[in-house]
């Protein structure tokens, strides 16, 4: 009574029914758990209404009633928070989901604000990969398609691919290499496969989570880890925006009802509420709209007031059904939630006709024809599926649309508690339906409640139902069909306002698993079909409905058969025909008004083809036909000319077939576009017609014709696209090329990946990088020619140089090229000779631009030189040779398995140089110019990269001559002197120096191999400073600076003399 005065200014709308569905207001109600030895006592108990102020409705147990139902002013109660127990499996609340409700019902009472607001843990997440770009569908507006055959087509945006975008590739000037020859120029537009926005909802990580309002739940911690994520974290939230406590254990009736619900589930959070009075169920309007508030839309309920067969036929259904908050609930279904009901357990009540009906919550959806959307009524049956309980209550005639049947015996936590009736029926239903709009979170609420009760067997087989009857509704639920979608489309599950027709209206999603947009069963029945929203909806099963197939946005696909729907296609729809096995069949006629897509194998339309004007139809030219037993009206529309995929590498030559054929083709003038995903190196020839057949011609257009497709294209790329023709061509003819896969993902990519991979297939690196072997013995030589040029006695030397220069040439990559070279040597002078040796190291590092790769080198060398003076000319001469050594690394970026290439390449270097030259002295200055000659001789030495589409060259020999013109002058200023130089070197035969031939591995045909070539003209300045500490000892540095081409390089040295 204390009680009942805190709230005495609450008026609290309850009801007081059974749980499990047994009883109503003046029979005995069924056993909360029968089978449960400790509550038999409850058997005898009557039906007891609780209510917290004066009711005017009878309540006497004389006369069956329905439950007392009134709705009170609950605007401002007490809050009373309920004290924390250790015990209590529910510490933590999961946040509240906001979202807007009908707050115009009457019935509807505002639950109180709470001061229990504790955000629970977070669920597990199973982790799967998505497109995270956005999570709201961004739809284009829908626009005419104006492409006729007589216009040029005008640039749109739209939303479906029936109207995509028209549009004229670029054409680019191209002046590095000689242009592509005509014939390789598409005659056809360019058209959009696909809408430009694709953006989708992301909901992948989705968990629908369910609410429990039963009798009470443990606080005894003694369910084991039933109510536990995988993780450890407690799912079980009690009682959240109630004041009710908690105080039951594993034997009362929600542990039990949420005991099955987790063992059929284990991702969602499951919210149980107290409504104990007695040990029945005093359910309240507060308890589901605290769990709607929180995001729940899926409601357990294993308590209902079943009524007596007279008193029904006397009242009928909506009497019992239309009272206190069940018209809200009615709403909550008809809009975005699904109720579950147990049926009854008053199977053995003959007398009073109560075993033949379910109770009076099962029956609601006769006040609300829409609430059948998200109703479902559960009978028990034994765990095989094979007859009806003998404690169960049957559907009955009225609830049976949407009624099924599950097991309703079990044994819990740990097989320490036996569960028995269709209390325990129902959450295994309820966990069924969180299991497939987990897997669907896109479907509606009416969508799973069809997936669920379309998909049940017939009681006593394992066959898929055909229709409902009094007993078990549609049958015995089969949760594994149930996650394949729907298995019927019948009129019987849908309500009045659905006109006939089963609808899928859902956005794009980019799931990584197209398993969780394809049903996959064979679907019967009488309705018809419509898709809407831009998603795209799978069916891969012999399906037999007979209603129409209507899409009117996004995208059908269809890879088996429709044996008797016809399909309309509008405006903003597309249906996809793909299967690579078999043609995919539909037995009726076919109107286009939007997109066809015919992809695989092809498909069959074994009646009539229609295409409005603006319609397009979409045909894979490499592998499908499209076959039309009846007439093919084509009415002037166009043909899209598409390659989805690529499964052998086409010849250069042309190849001919039938894409499409009819018993009759009428109304088509030839016009055809071409797809902008089509593989670039596809090249369509044609698109004609012939009597009543479509035929295409197409070939395997050059590499370089796709290359330009995304700008000029240099003279690296034109040579490599080359090579990588001949080996496409050797893998057209050889099916077994290791090679082949390569081949094919390269032919399918991008025209940028294309270009990617072409400037990785170059290797021009190899000839390239022999620049850094020849200019590092060329700066060796120039070195020991000043050194010999000024030697006044016999001395040894000593000098390290640091070089940076850009390595270029227009048509190859750029490298950065830093190091250093150090080297020593000894000059023995005679009067009018010497004779000297010398040694050098070098460290060099060069970068390449873009995909090319990078080189280190390790080059020595040794020269021996010797010069003879008379009067005042002088003849110098130097034979030199040198070891390199260079670390390549590079990728080969094949679209569908790039690789790193890592290569040791070895060269030797042999070299002469001869200069003549006359001294021309005046007081402390000197002036001498000279001339010159040097012979280069590079063996490049055979390597192998070892992987496929890697290069394997052999042995390779390059020679240069080049003559040099220059002068030096020495000021002499005590023990200072200034010494500078001025060289120009001119190698006449400069043309592909380096080039050599290879071949890719994994092929057989030759590729040249080509790069950088040396500067043909070289400007050289130096200026040097010489500092004589003793007559012995000196010490000198010099700055030098090239020019060549675009290029300069410079030198920048110190050196050590030691006269003797």
């Amino acid at each position: 009574m204390q009680k009942l005065k805190k709230y005495s200014e609450v008026a609290l709308a309850s009801v007081l029914v059974v749980a499990c569905g047994g009883g109503d207001n003046s029979s005995s109600p069924t056993p909360i758990n029968n089978g449960v030895a400790r509550n038999t006592e409850l058997e005898s108990a009557p039906v007891q209404v609780e209510t917290l102020t004066p009711s005017s409705e009878d309540n006497t147990s004389t006369t069956p009633t329905s439950p007392v139902i009134e709705t009170v002013d609950n605007s401002n109660p007490e809050i009373v928070t309920p004290p924390t127990e250790e015990n209590n499996v529910s510490t933590s609340e999961k946040p509240i989901v906001e979202e807007t409700t009908d707050n115009s019902l009457s019935e509807t009472v505002t639950p109180p604000a709470e001061e229990n607001n504790v955000v629970p843990p977070e669920k597990p997440v199973v982790e799967e990969t998505v497109d995270n770009s956005s999570s709201e569908t961004v739809t284009p507006p829908v626009e005419e398609n104006n492409v006729v055959p007589s216009e040029k087509p005008v640039v749109e945006e739209t939303v479906d691919n029936s109207s995509s975008e028209i549009v004229t590739p670029p054409v680019e000037e191209n002046n590095v290499v000689t242009p592509v020859e005509e014939s390789n120029v598409p005659k056809a537009e360019i058209e959009l496969l696909y809408p430009q926005n694709s953006m989708g909802i992301d909901d992948s990580h989705d968990f629908p989570d369910v609410a429990v309002i039963d009798v009470d739940f443990s606080v005894n911690n003694d369910t084991g880890n039933a109510f536990l994520f995988e993780n450890g974290q407690n799912r079980l939230l009690l009682n959240y925006g109630s004041p009710r406590q908690a105080e039951g254990n594993k034997y009362s009736h929600g542990s039990m009802a949420a005991g099955v619900f987790a063992a059929k589930n284990k991702t969602a959070y499951i919210y149980g509420y107290t409504a104990n009075s007695h040990n029945i169920v005093s359910a309240s309007n507060q308890y589901y709209e605290a769990a709607y508030e929180r995001g729940v839309r899926i409601f357990n309920n294993s308590y209902g007031n079943t009524p007596f067969k007279d008193y029904l036929n006397e009242k009928g259904w909506k009497y019992f059904a239309d009272r206190g908050f069940y018209p809200m609930l009615a709403k909550w279904a008809a809009k975005d939630s699904i109720f579950v009901w147990a049926a009854g357990n008053d199977g053995d009540k003959h007398r009073t006709g109560q075993n033949l009906h379910a109770t009076t919550e099962s029956h609601i959806p006769v006040i609300n024809d829409d609430a059948r959307r998200g109703w479902i009524t559960v009978a028990a049956v034994d765990w095989q599926g094979r007859h009806l309980m003998p404690y169960s209550s049957q559907i009955g005639e009225t609830a049976k649309n949407w009624g099924i049947a599950a097991r309703g015996d079990w044994r819990l936590f740990d097989d320490t508690v036996p569960a028995q009736g269709t209390s325990f029926a129902a959450p295994e239903v309820t966990a069924a339906v969180a299991n497939v709009w987990e897997k669907f979170p896109w479907m509606s609420n009416h969508l799973v409640t069809q997936t669920i009760l379309s998909t049940a067997n017939k009681l006593g087989s394992d066959a898929v139902t055909d229709g409902p009857n009094a007993q078990v509704g549609w049958g015995v639920l089969n949760e594994s069909r149930a996650l394949k979608g729907p298995a019927r489309f019948d009129t019987r599950l849908l309500v009045n306002s659905d006109n006939g027709f089963v609808t899928a209206n859902f956005a794009h999603r980019n799931y990584t698993n197209n398993d969780r947009l394809t049903w996959s069963n064979d679907i019967a029945g009488d309705a018809g079909f419509k898709k809407q929203g831009t998603g795209t909806l799978y069916f891969s099963g012999n399906n037999s409905y007979a209603g129409q197939t209507i899409i009117e946005e996004g995208r059908l696909a269809i890879s088996n058969a429709l044996t008797q729907s016809e399909v309309i296609v509008e405006k903003n729809g597309t249906l996809q025909a793909k299967n690579d096995q078999k043609l995919v069949q539909i037995n009726k006629s076919v109107n286009n008004k939007g997109s066809l897509e015919v992809y695989g194998k092809g498909l069959t339309i074994h009646e009539n083809y229609t295409a409005d004007r603006d319609a397009r139809t979409v045909i894979d030219i490499h592998t499908a036909t499209l076959d039309v037993k009846g007439t093919a009206d084509m009415q002037n529309s166009r043909i899209l000319a598409h390659v989805e995929n690529i499964d052998g590498v086409p010849t250069q030559a042309e190849q001919a077939r039938t894409i499409l054929k009819a018993g009759r083709l009428e109304n088509y003038q030839g016009f055809y576009t071409i797809s902008d995903k089509i593989a670039p190196y596809i090249e369509v020839k044609s698109v004609t017609k012939k009597d009543n057949q479509v035929d295409v011609t197409y070939k395997r257009n050059q590499t370089e014709y796709v290359l330009r497709s995304v700008g000029n294209v240099s003279r690296s790329a034109s040579n490599t696209g080359k090579n990588l023709d001949k080996v496409l061509d050797e893998v057209a003819v050889n099916k077994n090329s290791p090679i082949k896969s390569d081949s094919i993902s390269i032919i399918t990519a991008t025209p940028l990946a294309v270009a990617q991979t072409v400037d990785s297939l170059s290797a021009e690196i190899y000839a390239s990088s022999q620049n850094l072997v020849l200019n590092e013995s060329r700066a060796f030589n120039e070195q020991i020619a000043n050194q010999a040029v000024n030697t006044e006695k016999s001395e040894v030397y000593a000098s390290t140089h640091h070089r940076a220069y850009s390595l270029s040439q227009k048509g190859y990559a750029n490298a950065e090229t830093k190091g250093h070279q150090s080297h020593v040597g000894a000059t023995y002078k005679t009067e009018n000779g010497l004779l000297g040796l010398a040694v050098y190291q070098s460290r060099q590092k060069s970068e390449f631009d873009d995909s090319v790769g990078n080189t280190k080198l390790k080059q020595q060398g040794v020269s021996i030189y010797t010069g003879y003076d008379w009067e005042n000319s002088y003849l110098l001469a130097q034979f030199g040779m040198a070891n390199a050594k260079q670390q390549v690394k590079r990728q080969i970026l094949i679209p569908n398995s790039p690789r790193n290439i890592n290569t040791d390449f070895n060269a030797r270097l042999y070299g002469f140089y001869g200069e003549v030259g006359h001294r021309f002295k005046l007081n402390s200055t000197e002036i001498s110019p000279f001339i010159g000659y040097q012979f280069d001789s590079i063996y490049q030495k055979a390597f192998n990269e070892g992987k496929n589409f890697g290069i394997q060259a052999n042995r390779s020999r390059y020679h240069l001559h080049s003559y040099l013109a220059g002068v030096r002058a020495t000021v002499e200023l005590g023990n200072l002197s200034i010494n500078g130089s001025l060289t120009h070197r001119f190698t006449p035969d400069v043309s592909n120096t380096f080039g050599f031939k290879a071949r890719y591995i994994g092929a057989e045909s030759v590729a040249d191999i080509q790069g950088i070539s040396p500067a043909k003209h070289i400007t050289t300045a130096k200026l040097g400073l010489n500092y004589q500490f003793t007559p012995m000892f000196a010490l000198y540095s010099s700055y030098g600076i090239s020019r060549q081409a675009d290029e300069t390089h410079h030198d920048l040295s110190i050196g050590l003399k030691y006269r003797f």
